[in-house]
C-alpha cells in the first residue's frame, strides 16, 4: 500500500500555489505559511514535481513521519507541527472525496509518531515557538499582561503556555475565531482588543504576534515609543509583518532569534534526536510490511472513499 503514496513537499511561501495543484480531489493537504505537503495516490505531473521535493512509497512515509515528529523543523523536535497535522487530517475527513489508502496511511502515521515521541523525544526542552516565546517573556516578566495577536493554532499554543501566570488579551481579524478560542477557556478573563488598534496595543509590556502576512503591520512608528522601555515584541509570524531596525537588544524578537535560541541544544537532546531518526528508519521498514507493500488492491481502494 505504501508504494501507492506520492508526496510533494513545497517549502517557502505557498500563498500563490496554483488552484490546479491544491484543489485536486482526493489529495491530503497540509498548508502553512512555511510549507505545503501534498499527499496523493495519482501521478504527480513533472512540472509540479519541480516545485519542491518529491517522494514515493517508503520514502514518502519516512518524510511524513520525520516531519510530524518535528525532525524537519528548524526547531528540531518541536511539537506544534502535530497540531497542524491533526487539523489538516480533520479537514480531510470533511472532504466529500477521500482516498481510503491515504486515510489508512495517515492513521498509521499518527500512531507511529506517538510512539517515536514517547520513546525518544520526551523532555527535550521547550523546543517549540510557543515554548521559547514563553521563556523569553519569563526572563523579564514573571507576571503581567500579554497581548496575543492572532487566533490560529499558534495563538492557541501561546495562550495555553502563558495562561497560568499571565493575564491574556487577544486581538485578531476574525471575531468568530476569537470567540471560539476564548470559549475554550471559560475560567479565564480573556480580554478582546479591537484588531489593529495600535494605540491600545501600546499599553501592553508584552506582545506576541502569531500572524504572517505579505504586508507590514507594524513599522518604525509603532516601535519608536516601545523600544526605549525595552518592552517585549515577539514576532512568530511568517512572512514577518514587522519593519524596524530594532533588534532583540531593544526587546524585538524575530523568528531568526527564536531559531537561534532553539539551536542552543544540549548534548542529551541531540542524542535523543539521533536515536529518534534511527528508530524512524526501522519503523518505516516494519510499517511497509504491515501495510502490505506488495499486496494488490483495487482501483477503488487506491482512489476514493465516499
Amino acid at each position: 500500500m505504501l508504494h501507492a503514496i506520492k508526496l510533494l513537499h513545497i517549502q517557502g511561501n505557498t500563498a500563490e500555489l496554483s488552484s490546479e495543484l491544491l484543489d485536486e480531489k482526493g489529495i491530503f493537504l497540509l498548508k502553512t505559511c512555511q510549507r505545503a505537503l501534498i499527499v496523493k495516490t495519482t501521478p504527480v505531473k513533472k512540472d509540479h514535481q519541480s516545485l519542491g521535493d518529491f517522494y514515493e512509497g517508503k520514502d514518502a512515509y519516512q518524510f511524513l513521519l520525520e516531519t510530524i515528529c518535528g525532525l524537519k523543523s528548524k526547531l528540531q523536535g518541536e511539537s506544534e507541527i502535530v497540531a497542524q497535522f491533526k487539523e489538516a487530517y480533520h479537514n480531510y475527513l470533511e472532504n466529500e472525496v477521500r482516498s481510503s489508502v491515504i486515510l489508512r496511511v495517515l492513521e498509521k502515521l499518527f500512531k507511529d509518531a506517538k510512539e517515536i515521541r514517547r520513546d525518544y523525544l520526551v523532555k527535550i526542552g521547550q523546543q517549540s515557538y510557543a515554548g521559547i516565546a514563553r521563556r523569553i517573556v519569563q526572563t523579564k516578566y514573571e507576571a503581567g499582561h500579554v497581548l496575543i495577536l492572532g487566533s490560529g493554532q499558534l495563538a492557541k499554543d501561546v495562550l495555553k503556555l502563558l495562561q497560568k501566570r499571565y493575564q491574556i488579551s487577544i486581538s485578531a481579524r476574525n471575531p468568530q475565531k476569537v470567540a471560539e478560542l476564548i470559549a475554550e477557556y471559560p475560567h479565564l478573563d480573556i480580554q478582546i482588543v479591537p484588531w489593529q488598534n495600535h494605540q491600545s496595543y501600546q499599553g501592553y509590556d508584552t506582545i506576541i504576534n502569531t500572524i504572517g502576512a505579505q504586508t507590514t503591520l507594524f513599522g518604525h512608528d509603532f516601535f519608536a515609543p516601545r523600544c526605549p522601555k525595552k518592552n517585549i515584541f515577539i514576532d512568530l509570524g511568517s512572512p514577518s509583518v514587522i519593519q524596524t531596525s530594532h533588534t532583540k537588544d531593544h526587546g524585538v524578537f524575530r523568528l531568526t532569534d527564536i531559531f537561534n535560541h532553539g539551536q542552543e541544544l544540549d548534548q542529551e537532546k541531540m542524542i535523543k534526536i539521533q536515536n529518534a531518526q534511527s528508530a524512524i528508519t526501522g519503523l518505516v521498514d516494519r510499517r511497509a510490511v504491515s501495510l502490505g507493500h506488495n499486496h494488490p488492491f483495487s482501483w477503488e481502494e487506491l482512489q476514493f472513499a465516499y
